[in-house]
């Protein structure tokens, strides 16, 4: 297996932290540290330890800990490939990963399989596209995102900054909006855009 970060230095002998039984706060806090020291020993160390919750979290914590080394690409495929059970720390990698790298974070998250985990992916890819490029974000979350509340969410995240940057195009895009819920939501979104743009002099 490759190390998930950086060849460790193969002349350094690391000793594993001598973390407490529980998952209490203290031992996690140690871990963290040692992750952030040495990721490559960390996940091998967690790799064979028990497959617990404890385990998972540790997992999670060396992931996050690659992503902020610089290499969230990676991060998000070993986060994947072992089913890391809480979806919001895949979430979070795949963002950093659009911010780094927009096109192939979007390619992978639009090819994985349909489903709530999916949608949530998509609407992070959308909330990083929206800063530089709201209308192909918005057209990015009708096409790829499947109905639902992550949707919705993307599209008021998406509408949001591309009222702060073009206020009469993200008005056009709520006018094409059917009446209901989504489309007041947008229009009070507006209308908070506009209140602060103008306090703020805009």
């Amino acid at each position: 297996m490759k190390s998930p970060a950086k060849e460790a230095d193969s002349s350094v002998v690391f000793t594993p932290p001598a973390f407490a039984s529980d998952n209490s706060p203290d031992s996690l806090d140690q871990f963290r540290r040692w992750a952030r020291q040495d990721p490559s020993a960390a996940w091998n160390w967690v790799l064979s330890q028990p497959d617990d919750d404890h385990r998972v979290e540790m997992l999670e914590e060396v992931c996050c800990q690659i992503a902020e080394d610089g290499d969230p690409a990676r991060a998000v495929t070993l986060a994947d490939n072992l089913h890391l059970t809480d979806p919001g720390t895949l979430a979070n990698l795949e963002q950093q990963w659009a911010q780094k790298d927009l096109p192939a974070a979007r390619e992978w998250a639009v090819a994985k399989p349909a489903g709530d985990g999916k949608n949530e992916l998509l609407e992070r890819v959308a909330y990083v596209w929206a800063s530089t490029e709201p209308a192909n974000a918005a057209q990015f979350v009708i096409e790829k995102m499947s109905p639902g509340n992550a949707q919705i969410e993307a599209a008021i995240s998406v509408l949001h900054q591309w009222a702060l940057r073009d206020f009469d195009g993200a008005k056009a895009w709520v006018e094409l909006f059917p009446d209901g819920e989504i489309r007041e939501r947008a229009v009070n979104e507006l209308a908070g855009v506009r209140e602060y743009s103008r306090a703020d002099g805009v």
